[in-house]
């Protein structure tokens, strides 16, 4: 193999990272955990990376940036499938700050045996 087709190569596959990049980050942003393998190949393949969804799968598996890839559907990393998200959590309920309160009521204390 020449070195221009080892960079052509190259190439090839920084290109195909940022649109792969580029791609995910649209999906993600619609509030989607897992995104078709099939409907993510054409929006690829509108970006001229025409691939087979083996190919596909391969490639978002060896760039890591995906948690899960198989022929059906891609998991973006960092994600969880929505079929292992807890259905009684309410994901709008404020966090409680385990340390803050100790803190406050730790200071409450030393308050409270302070000569006043």
């Amino acid at each position: 193999m020449k070195i221009s087709e080892v960079l052509l190569f190259e190439a090839y596959f920084d290109d195909l990272r940022v649109a792969v990049l580029d791609r995910l980050a649209q999906f993600v942003g619609s509030d989607n955990t897992e995104i078709s393998t099939e409907e993510f190949r054409s929006a690829l393949a509108q970006d001229g990376f025409l691939m087979s969804a083996d190919e596909l799968v391969a490639a978002l598996n060896d760039m890591q940036v995906v948690s899960n890839a198989t022929i059906d559907s891609i998991t973006p990393a960092g994600n969880i499938p929505n079929d292992m998200v807890d259905p009684d959590v309410d994901p709008e309920e404020p966090e409680v700050d385990v340390g803050n309160m100790a803190g406050d009521q730790a200071l409450s204390a030393v308050k409270d045996q302070l000569p006043t």
